[in-house]
């Protein structure tokens, strides 16, 4: 086990994890431009993007150096070098929340290995802007990145998250977003979804519909910019994921036998097969289909 404390040593290394603007250059908090102004080191994704937030605020670092996912192990040793030395290195992406999709989880790796306080600097997130306005139920959610590119692949990922009963989010680039969404609408057409894009800038635009409007818009609109993609909870969620009870704990769970006894005397009140089964299923933890059978 190891404790570390951020502020423990102001003069020793560091690694700040920094959350840059994800449109509006607007978006920057204080403690962020002073941490900028302080580092010794500014490791970027990309520093010509890096270099349009500096110039705005007039940020002038010591160094500013490429960090992406096709150097990252290369600059291991260079960021060692750097915190033996005890200097500061901030992490920014292109956008938003460094690590969340993007580059520097083998940066925070390295630095908790060896003993390098990370700490970070909250700020702008594509993920939660998306989710808090898209009006779709926002507790518990399920953040997925970016899908598969293979279609077949990103197909099994869908289907996992997609039974689950609450809200899910992914990234998707717009040469990509009709496909997904055809795929997405041939699966559950019905299911209420927001497509976000362009977050915090001017155009921002939220898209509300069923997969299947949303799908047939992209035919007419062509997609333009970054999008998030926030899919709706599958209502006819039976507690179970490829046969495990996510809830086991929080159900008190009858027999099938006692079960199909309580789906009989409700029908005997006037309600329908399938919906007795539904209640029941939900409340008692048992698998929709099993409870449907036995009942038949």
């Amino acid at each position: 086990m190891r404790v570390v404390r951020s502020f423990e040593d102001d003069e020793g290394p560091k690694l700040y994890i920094c959350s840059t603007p994800i449109g509006n250059l607007n978006d920057v908090t204080p403690r962020l431009m002073d941490t900028l102004k302080s580092v010794d080191v500014v490791a970027a994704e990309d520093t010509r993007q890096t270099r349009k937030l500096l110039s705005r605020y007039d940020i002038h670092v010591g160094e500013l150096a490429s960090y992406h996912e096709h150097n990252a192990v290369s600059r291991r040793d260079w960021l060692l070098d750097l915190w033996r030395q005890g200097k500061r290195v901030a992490l920014v992406s292109d956008a938003g929340t460094p690590i969340v999709s993007d580059p520097g989880d083998d940066a925070v790796q390295l630095a908790v290995e060896n003993g390098v306080p990370v700490i970070p600097i909250p700020g702008p997130s594509a993920v939660l802007t998306a989710l808090v306005g898209s009006g779709l139920p926002v507790l518990p959610f399920t953040f997925v990145g970016f899908l598969p590119r293979d279609t077949k692949e990103a197909r099994h990922a869908l289907a996992q998250f997609g039974r689950l009963p609450w809200t899910f989010v992914f990234y998707e680039a717009p040469h990509r977003l009709r496909k997904t969404m055809d795929l997405v609408a041939s699966m559950w057409p019905d299911r209420q979804m927001v497509l976000a894009k362009e977050l915090t800038k001017r155009h921002e635009t939220f898209l509300f519909g069923t997969a299947a409007e949303l799908a047939a818009f992209l035919l007419e609109d062509p997609p333009r910019g970054e999008y998030v993609v926030v899919v709706g909870p599958d209502k006819s969620f039976d507690g179970t994921v490829n046969g495990l009870d996510l809830f086991p704990d929080e159900r008190t769970v009858m027999s099938l036998e006692e079960a199909v006894l309580e789906v009989q005397r409700l029908k005997t009140e006037g309600i329908s097969h399938k919906e007795a089964v539904k209640r029941i299923s939900e409340e008692q933890g048992i698998r929709r289909k099993d409870l449907y059978d036995a009942t038949l």
